[in-house]
């Protein structure tokens, strides 16, 4: 059965790379310009799943995607690590010489620092996604425009690649995870994703990360992120892998977080991907 699978952008972005990862190149496509309408989908039932990135492993977390996975009710289903190669692409006969403007996503931005930076007459324009912003840079036509992007969305609309590998660093690649309004029951769950709080009581923090250990869990990523209306008190998500493939391990560690915690949260148990590096 095909599944309608929502994610940010356009064909030959990213997001969609990593929906046909995730999911098959079957899948039907509902393309959004926001992360928050993926999660205003999945919740209204709109789609079967949704796909999003978290982190990037030069310029580090999605924040706002973090965010939404606290504020809507969704569950993490599966992750996959996509390797990230960014080009800068332009009108066919274009020259990297006389570009004076550059579109992309923020993060791709970030990503290619470096390179932009050794070129301070290239202005930089932020753009909803990477393939977006080739489109645009093929619909108007100018050659002193150009986008970074992937090399799947230049093919896909013919631009020419002028600049290859622009990224910070060879090895780059980005967390993805899908979404669903339900939790899955895959027997194979060997990582779990929890958002807690603390109670205010010195070594909370620590006693939880202790705990984990105790249990056999290997702590992937934490991140703290601001709670609304709480100035300066933060909660926390958290990656468990489990040392083993056993999901009696993954149990352990999510009891030993909560009994640890103010709350606790668990946004999805999944089997872990491979990592790249």
């Amino acid at each position: 059965m095909t599944k309608r699978v929502a994610y940010q952008g356009i064909q030959g972005s990213f997001s969609s790379m990593a929906a046909a990862a995730l999911f098959g190149p079957g899948l039907e496509p509902i393309q959004t310009a926001r992360f928050r309408d993926i999660f205003a989908h999945v919740v209204a039932g709109g789609t079967d799943a949704g796909v999003v990135p978290l982190e990037n492993a030069l310029a580090g977390s999605v924040h706002e995607n973090y965010d939404l996975l606290g504020e809507f009710p969704v569950s993490i289903v599966a992750e996959a690590y996509l390797p990230v190669e960014l080009h800068l692409v332009s009108l066919p006969g274009a020259e990297a010489s006389h570009i004076r403007q550059v579109l992309s996503h923020p993060k791709a931005l970030e990503q290619c620092s470096k390179f932009l930076e050794e070129r301070p007459s290239i202005s930089q324009v932020v753009s909803s996604d990477t393939a977006g912003a080739a489109l645009e840079v093929l619909q108007r036509g100018d050659p002193a425009l150009a986008a970074i992007a992937s090399d799947e969305a230049a093919k896909r609309l013919g631009l020419q690649v002028i600049a290859r590998n622009i990224q910070n660093h060879a090895l780059n690649a980005t967390r993805f995870v899908a979404i669903s309004a339900s939790e899955t029951q895959d027997t194979a769950a060997n990582k779990c994703s929890l958002l807690f709080t603390l109670p205010h009581k010195p070594g909370s923090l620590a006693r939880i990360l202790a705990a984990v250990a105790e249990q056999g869990g290997n702590i992937t990523k934490i991140e703290s992120r601001p709670m609304p209306g709480k100035p300066f008190e933060y909660a926390f998500y958290i990656d468990i892998q489990a040392s083993q493939e056993s999901q009696g391990c993954v149990s352990r560690c999510i009891e030993a977080v909560s009994n640890s915690a103010a709350s606790c949260r668990v946004l999805g148990r999944y089997k872990a991907a491979s990592s790249l590096f």
